[in-house]
Order: structure tokens, then sequence, then C-alpha cells
């Protein structure tokens, strides 16, 4: 019964969605439209194709609701979706352009931190982003999924297609590797 639990506040609008209501199927994206970009963007590491590719996501997941599954959870079936779109995309590049990382956007709060803990905390958020744009997509998917989008091993077991105890050793290795890059970068 508590698997069923997450699948339930989208099958109303998946019922809407399916027997036209273009406004159900909006609702829809706003529910996971946030995870979806996300998690695109900690895959390819570029604003312009992971806003594309949340598109393109949304576009199949909208062509294919007859196929989807009300027994599985909506936001984990687009994730899945999003997911072997970035991977399509990430095989068809020739080259990797590791010179090119996108800083990250500042997001703090107005006026309520100095500047000095300001420029820390951006310098701490670039380091992250640089230590994770040199791990692997497998590393930088699984720890996205598990510390970004807050997913149970569980949940990205079932996204990824594989046991929970895989995810939980996968994420043990790739918190090593950032762990190990982090520490090289500090005394610089």
């Amino acid at each position: 019964m508590a698997e069923e639990t997450p699948a339930l506040p989208w099958k109303a609008d998946v019922q809407a969605a399916r027997k036209g209501d273009p406004s159900a199927f909006e609702a829809l994206v706003r529910s996971v439209q946030r995870q979806v970009y996300g998690l695109a963007l900690r895959l390819l590491n570029s604003e312009a194709e992971a806003a594309e590719v949340s598109q393109e996501a949304f576009l199949r997941a909208y062509q294919n609701l007859h196929r989807y599954d009300d027994a599985r959870p909506f936001d984990l079936w687009v994730m899945a979706i999003t997911r072997n779109l970035c991977l399509d995309l990430l095989r068809r590049r020739t080259k990797v352009r590791t010179e090119e990382l996108e800083p990250m956007k500042e997001v703090l709060p107005s006026g309520e931190v100095s500047l000095e803990e300001g420029a820390i905390a951006r310098q701490e958020r670039q380091s992250l982003e640089e230590a994770m744009a040199t791990l692997s997509v497998e590393d930088r998917e699984v720890l996205a999924l598990y510390y970004v989008q807050k997913r149970t091993t569980k949940e990205i077991a079932q996204l990824l297609g594989c046991a929970p105890g895989t995810i939980m050793a996968r994420l043990f290795r790739a918190r090593e590797k950032l762990r190990k890059k982090m520490s090289t970068e500090e005394p610089t």
C-alpha cells in the first residue's frame, strides 16, 4: 500500500490529460519540471541542453501518456524519459567540453548574508560543481538523484533499473571519488 501512495496525486491529472485536458497535463508538468530540469542539468552540464532535453522529455511524456503505468509514480516515469534523452545526447557528443564549466547562479537570500559569507559560499559551490563535473555521468547522476532531488535508494533503483543495493554501492563509490577530488583541491 505504501508504494502506491506516491502515484496517487497524479492519477486524476493523468486521467484528465489522457482525455485531452491541457490544464491537467500542465499541472503534471509543473509538479515535476524542476526535478526534470535539475537532473538534465546535472547530467549535461549545460543550461541550454538541459532546457532542450526537459522540453523533449515532456513532449514525449505527452505523446506516450497512454503508455504510462498508473502503478508507477509519474515523476519517476518522466525522470526515466529525461535520463534516457540525456544519455542519448551524451553518446552523440563528439568531444567533451571540459573547459566550459557553467558557474552556478546565485541563489542567496537578498541582504541576509554578508558579502564575505556569500563569496565563501559561492566559492564552495563552484568548487563542488567543478569537482562534480570531473565525475562520470553515472556518478553525477546517482549523486544528483540522491542529494539534490532527495530520492530514496529504492526510487533511484527503480529509475535506473537495478537493485537498491547496487545504488547504495554506487553512492558510496561516487561519494569517495568526490571526497578525494575535493580534498586534493583544498591545498591550492
